[in-house]
């Protein structure tokens, strides 16, 4: 049930910080790449490893995650797994050597997962529908506030440690504020006046959501968008110093991407909430944003440079959010109810997870320093994903043929 209440925004806040927590504290990595190989005695492959190795455990968990979140409640399980995270941050602090950076790394990002999957379940019960492109859009945004604040201030930092320091503070305060300010999915009133009991996802929910073709097209775009966009970030700062800048202006250039990332996020949520549809506007989100990347790199170093990266930016910012505001939407096609939505999530994250992880570390290893190729790849990645999710996916949009025929059978 959508409950159209003010806290809803203090739900959106709670996700919101979260996420920009866990994308702050995994490229710090990459905003501080000479210190950090040097530290650790890094290649550029180990790097863009540890960079994205908190995704990782979406591919292995985040179906349970999700299950347990839609049959045991989203505020305990929560809480006990950040408290969990927020003890690897902790002990990251004083991590002597690339293997056990690693391992504290993978674990933090195992017991942060909550974060991750429940959030289009949690926001697409707050939020109505006609909000969720919005708020999906802010919450999108998140991701590319953790980045820009990881390679705006990155560098500011005395020492690396320092930087972990940092981090490990935020995730005590996410787990402080949860405490505090997280509240189980709206629920209607029982017969006697008192909240009723959230509905309990059915016996085989996984399965049920597994069939779902829509869920599979969701999950391609989800994890590409993802994987490529954490494999540019890796590798930005780098390839912009092989194209001649100092590595302060390349730290520029990232810093304005991930600013641009954040604007835009926002923006591409209000313009499909305003349009009622998402389908072309994720068609020309993907395609267009990837061409400004690629022109981005691929032309001379001028002014035009950063009005590419910032304009393609704000563009392309939409690929995660938008496709992620499908996730609570996805029910209208009928494969599945609202009670099965954290289990949909938690099957994207698990996408999310394998590509995040898999598709840098991949291809890192057959492109290594051929930055050409990695401009080249990541656009190719965004096509496909217009492809299926702005051509094949049926629309879901409030102005959509399958929102208005639902509508109009139920008066």
């Amino acid at each position: 049930m959508n409950q159209k209440t003010s806290y809803r925004w203090v739900i959106l806040f709670l996700f919101v910080f979260g996420t920009a927590i866990l994308n702050f504290g995994s490229l710090i990595f990459a905003s501080r790449p000479a210190d950090v190989m040097e530290m650790y005695g890094m290649s550029q492959a180990q790097l863009t490893a540890v960079s994205t190795v908190s995704q990782l455990p979406g591919a292995l968990l985040s179906v349970i995650i999700g299950n347990l979140l839609d049959r045991k409640g989203v505020r305990k399980i929560t809480a006990i797994m950040l408290a969990v995270a927020a003890i690897c941050m902790i002990w990251r602090v004083f991590a002597g050597s690339y293997v056990e950076l690693f391992i504290i790394t993978l674990l933090a990002g195992a017991f942060f997962l909550p974060i991750s999957v429940a959030a289009p379940k949690c926001i697409g019960a707050w939020f109505p529908p006609e909000e969720m492109g919005f708020s999906m859009g802010i919450y999108g945004a998140a991701a590319g506030l953790g980045t820009t604040l990881a390679f705006g201030l990155g560098n500011l930092f005395p020492s690396t440690k320092a930087a972990f320091i940092f981090i490990a503070g935020g995730y005590v305060l996410m787990l402080v504020l949860w405490l505090l300010l997280g509240r189980e999915n709206p629920v209607a009133a029982g017969a006697d006046g008192a909240p009723a009991a959230p509905p309990a996802a059915p016996k085989g929910a996984v399965g049920l959501v597994a069939k779902s073709k829509y869920m599979w097209m969701v999950m391609i775009c989800g994890g590409l968008s993802v994987g490529a966009a954490l494999l540019l970030n890796t590798y930005l700062v780098n390839a912009f110093v092989a194209k001649g800048l100092d590595p302060a202006a390349a730290s520029g250039v990232a810093t304005i991407l991930n600013i641009a990332l954040l604007i835009g996020g926002v923006i591409s949520g209000m313009v499909v909430s305003k349009l009622g549809l998402y389908n072309a506007p994720y068609i020309f989100i993907c395609v267009v944003g990837a061409a400004l990347y690629y022109l981005a790199y691929m032309l001379p170093i001028s002014g035009l440079t950063y009005v590419l990266v910032f304009v393609g930016g704000i563009i392309i910012s939409g690929s995660i959010g938008v496709n992620m505001a499908r996730i609570p939407l996805l029910t209208m096609t009928g494969d599945f109810g609202p009670e099965c939505v954290g289990t949909a999530a938690g099957m994207n994250n698990t996408s999310v997870g394998i590509c995040a992880f898999v598709v840098p570390v991949i291809v890192s290893s057959v492109f290594d320093q051929n930055y050409t190729g990695i401009f080249t790849i990541f656009a190719v990645f965004l096509v496909i994903c217009a492809v299926v999710g702005g051509i094949l996916l049926p629309e879901l949009g409030e102005n959509g043929k399958l929102a208005k025929s639902l509508k109009a059978g139920s008066k």
